[in-house]
């Protein structure tokens, strides 16, 4: 064997032979590549694809019916072409079904059908029917209601109002459900104390009587919510508590000028025990008749009021002049 490799000849034969069966090996890949490409450009291969989750509409059916129980969405196969159906996308065709009467009232039986495929395209959708409650519709708009009962407030604070985007909204559904709505509005709640008004989102809820969801179609689904929050507050008049009067040479009467009454904040239970609140005037250096200004003495419990000083006429009068008038 060594010696066979120490010649020359023998090598270069070797060499050659080697060669050629590279390259016969690689000619017959090459031939075998460019037939079945010359194969595909001049042929026509069917293929089949399958879609998932196409939209599945109504067909054409009168204003005044509701369907209930649809399906959202089915599967369809497609056979034909591989160069057709490579370019066949889901907004290419629709899946609806079939046209609908007034004469379909009650529970109906829908076949599937297809539009926007190429005749080239055949297709099978599943299910290929669908079974469906069909009742008289209804619509109706009603105003946006809202239950504040869930949520958590701070006891210095209450719901002053509500504002709601939109402010109503359109339902559209079988006439007996319509017919049940008993609220149609949002749920506003919080975890979490609140003493701020604030804005949120919220999910647009259509109950019964019972509380029980009801199967109706709202041209708004997510309802803009801003919560106005305001102090608890309570009006109450004053009671003038007068300091550092002289009762052995003079007489004293209290007149507030500008109010007779202060508008008190705070919790509402400390707020529901007041009556009237204290006006202190200090007359301790009135000689005569004059105006002075008053300060309030809030109540414990209560953490302020619209005002915290309010004038007073002070009309002074000397006793014994009081009794020469009298004589």
């Amino acid at each position: 064997m060594n010696k066979l490799f120490e010649n020359k000849w023998a090598v270069r034969l070797i060499s050659l032979v080697f060669a050629l069966f590279i390259y016969t090996f690689v000619s017959n890949e090459n031939y075998s590549r460019r037939a079945a490409f010359n194969t595909q450009m001049a042929s026509s291969v069917n293929t089949s694809e399958t879609m998932y989750n196409i939209p599945l509409l109504l067909g054409k059916h009168p204003d005044d019916i509701y369907v209930s129980d649809l399906n959202e969405t089915v599967t369809v196969k497609l056979e034909g072409p591989r160069n057709i159906i490579n370019q066949v996308t889901r907004e290419s065709f629709i899946v609806q079904t079939e046209e609908i009467s007034s004469g379909d009232i009650g529970q109906t039986k829908l076949r599937l059908k297809i539009e926007g495929l190429p005749q080239e395209i055949s297709y099978r959708i599943s299910p290929s029917s669908v079974l469906v409650d069909v009742e008289k519709r209804k619509a109706i708009t009603l105003p946006v209601e809202y239950d504040v009962s869930n949520l958590q407030l701070s006891s210095s604070v209450k719901v002053g109002s509500v504002e709601t985007d939109p402010k109503q909204v359109k339902l559209i559904g079988k006439q007996e459900v319509i017919d049940a709505i008993d609220f149609v509005g949002i749920k506003i709640s919080s975890e979490d104390e609140i003493s701020e008004s604030f804005s949120n989102t919220y999910r647009l809820q259509i109950l019964d009587k019972n509380g029980d969801l009801l199967d109706v179609n709202a041209d708004v689904v997510d309802i803009k919510t801003k919560v106005n929050l305001e102090a608890n507050s309570k009006s109450v008049p004053l009671k003038v508590t007068p300091i550092g009067e002289d009762n052995t040479k003079k007489s004293y009467q209290y007149d507030p000028v500008d109010r007779h009454s202060v508008v008190l904040y705070g919790r509402q239970e400390d707020l529901n025990q007041i009556e009237s609140v204290e006006l202190v005037v200090d007359v301790s250096q009135v000689e005569k008749s004059q105006t002075v200004t008053g300060i309030l003495n809030l109540p414990t419990g209560i953490t302020g009021a619209d005002t915290n000083q309010v004038n007073v006429k002070v009309t002074v009068e000397d006793l014994g002049a009081k009794e020469s008038k009298k004589e």
